[in-house]
């Protein structure tokens, strides 16, 4: 078997002493999608923070280990993890809009970020920044019309925040409700994106949602998470069909009672 390109071990979190996540642990494969679930507060966002270091020292208190590449990222210093975040591990978060630099050209804030990681001089750095952008949907003549991120939809600044997060090529890439903003049509567009690069690159991704729905398109594997506890884990059938845990199976049938509603709703 191939070692996994990400290991979480007995993850625990908590804000002045009150408890928010408990003893988590699993692991990712190169090329692996991990959908984690769970109902607002459950303390998935938690998981995406603690992983890429930014939790506020001052407030949370993180045990256990966090391994990346043999690399534990929890004993890793902040110039450590300022060089794997935006290379090695790319982020995508629910806010496209207050993601981006208002004053800022959106195509430079992808040269930054590819110039922060790479070293390359401004004009190699804004031609690799171009291209990231077209294949994220961000074409020359909308960078045109809209420079600046105000001027974009929210599904064209979630391309953008696509393009920064995939900018320097990275292994594992977290996405934390990216598509919580967008409507469905968008929402298809952008995990469609996700997966076409992913596909192409072969990265690793955890995929964050409340959405069970979206999340059993795009996961292998599902961890499901409650009260800051990782309940269930499993393949993506193995999850939907015949959940374990009886948390997991109220999401379960709560999504499918949803699904069978707009069936009859579609259907009249």
């Amino acid at each position: 078997m191939n070692t996994p390109l990400l290991n979480i071990t007995d993850l625990c979190v908590s804000y002045h002493g009150r408890s928010v996540l408990e003893h988590v642990s699993f692991d990712v494969s190169q090329g692996e999608t991990l959908g984690i679930i769970g109902r607002s507060g459950a303390g998935k966002s938690t998981i995406a923070l603690a992983l890429t270091g930014l939790l506020d020292a001052n407030v949370a208190t993180v045990t256990g280990r966090i391994e990346f590449q043999g690399q534990d990222l929890l004993q890793s210093g902040e110039a450590d993890l300022c060089r794997l975040r935006g290379s090695s591990i790319g982020m995508i978060f629910q806010d496209p809009v207050g993601s981006l630099d208002p004053a800022m050209l959106v195509e430079d804030q992808v040269v930054e970020a590819i110039q922060i990681h790479e070293r390359i001089d401004r004009n190699e750095a804004r031609l690799k920044a171009r291209q990231r952008l077209a294949a994220a949907g961000i074409t020359a003549e909308v960078l045109a019309t809209a420079p600046y991120a105000h001027q974009l939809s929210g599904g064209m600044c979630q391309r953008v925040m696509v393009a920064v997060a995939l900018a320097c090529g990275p292994r594992l890439l977290i996405a934390d409700e990216p598509t919580s903003s967008l409507d469905l049509t968008l929402q298809a567009q952008i995990v469609h994106l996700i997966k076409k690069v992913q596909a192409e690159s072969g990265l690793a991704m955890i995929f964050i949602s409340h959405d069970l729905a979206l999340v059993s398109r795009i996961a292998d594997n599902i961890a499901v998470i409650h009260k800051g506890v990782l309940v269930e884990r499993g393949i993506c059938d193995q999850v939907l069909n015949r959940p374990v845990h009886e948390y997991t199976r109220s999401l379960v049938a709560a999504w499918k009672h949803e699904t069978e509603g707009s069936v009859r709703i579609a259907s009249a």
